[in-house]
């Protein structure tokens, strides 16, 4: 094992359907040594038979099992790793680039340091081929590097000194770890873009909803951001209370936020909304970029070659206008009044 350049880790539980063509994309990456490991959180549907079989072809395949938990099981990951750079992975994410694996090491080789991580440019893999301007508007936002726009579907990929420096992957988070995860990484390294497309399946966005699925994941990040850990106490019983119907219905994580809220003090409720507020007014820019976003999916630009034009003008006025304690004022007010009318809004369309 010592020769190895890179350990690939990839937490999973039940995807004894998408395993075999991860493996058979991760068989046509060139020029680099690596080994597989495979963090099982306790599969019922035979993933655990089907990687017992790989082992004689797969000679530096590890499968390390555990509890369930994708913190957990990318911690017991890297613990079991042997090589010098890390490279984490989703189950359904593919590589159409044989090179992708050794161009990304390269590049990140040649930063000259090592305190500096790669993340994929993100292309979702959909069944329904047709054009989206949602899909088209999020894989553009994943490129961009800003704040909470890296995830883990588009891989992380950096060396373990970097990794000892920023601390492994939180185990008490239900969701988003990865996220939190990117996010302490920007605050002692820098991440860069790396040139090949890693296609992640939207598998869950098809299922259960685009736009179901993005609003929940903008819950979830901003609470993580603002510390409030009891909504996550609570979440993912919420969600597993629904998980045998097609689409992900909001209104009962709505119904937890007002429940948790009620029970609390009026300051610290009000303290909540303002910090959640101001969460809110730093992600502003998102409707600046949806302007440009939209403009470009319409002459059908390849994705990240279209004209920022109203972010460049308008998010330094938005900030000059609204960087203080009246604009957060106020975008408490819009966060509390946007919370009360889409609540009414999802009760209505959720029903029927």
């Amino acid at each position: 094992m010592d020769h190895l350049q890179l350990s690939i880790i990839v937490p999973i539980l039940n995807e004894r359907e998408h395993l075999p063509s991860f493996f058979n994309d991760l068989s046509r990456q060139e020029s680099i040594d690596f080994e597989l490991i495979i963090c099982d959180g306790g599969s019922s549907d035979g993933s655990l038979e089907w990687l017992e079989k790989q082992v004689s072809d797969w000679t530096t395949l590890k499968v390390v099992r555990g509890k369930a938990g994708r913190g957990r099981q990318l911690n017991q990951g890297i613990v079991a790793a042997s090589g010098e750079w890390l490279l984490f992975l989703h189950v359904d994410s593919h590589f159409l680039d044989p090179l992708a694996l050794r161009q990304g090491m390269d590049c990140l080789c040649r930063s000259g340091s090592k305190n500096v991580a790669g993340h994929f440019a993100l292309k979702f893999c959909r069944e329904i081929s047709s054009f989206s301007a949602g899909y088209y508007f999020y894989e553009w936002k994943a490129r961009l590097g800003r704040t909470e726009t890296i995830h883990g579907d588009q891989g992380f990929y950096l060396h373990r000194f970097l990794l000892e420096r920023i601390g492994s992957f939180r185990e008490d988070l239900p969701a988003m770890e990865d996220t939190d995860f990117a996010e302490r990484l920007r605050l002692t390294a820098q991440w860069k873009l790396l040139s090949a497309e890693i296609s992640t399946s939207a598998r869950r966005f098809e299922t259960e909803g685009l736009w179901q699925r993005q609003l929940l994941g903008a819950l979830i990040m901003c609470f993580r951001a603002i510390g409030w850990s009891q909504f996550f106490e609570n979440a993912p019983a919420v969600y597993r209370q629904q998980q045998n119907s097609k689409k992900l219905f909001i209104q009962p994580f709505f119904q937890l936020i007002r429940k948790q809220l009620h029970q609390l003090p009026i300051r610290e409720r009000w303290k909540i909304w303002w910090q959640a507020g101001c969460y809110i007014r730093n992600h502003a820019w998102q409707l600046f970029f949806a302007v440009d976003a939209r403009r470009a999916f319409r002459k059908g630009l390849p994705i990240g070659t279209g004209k920022s034009t109203c972010i460049n003008y308008f998010e330094p006025i938005f900030s000059f206008l609204t960087d203080n304690i009246f604009g957060q004022f106020c975008a408490t007010i819009l966060l509390r009044c946007w919370f009360e009318l889409t609540d009414l809004w999802l009760k209505k369309k959720e029903r029927s």
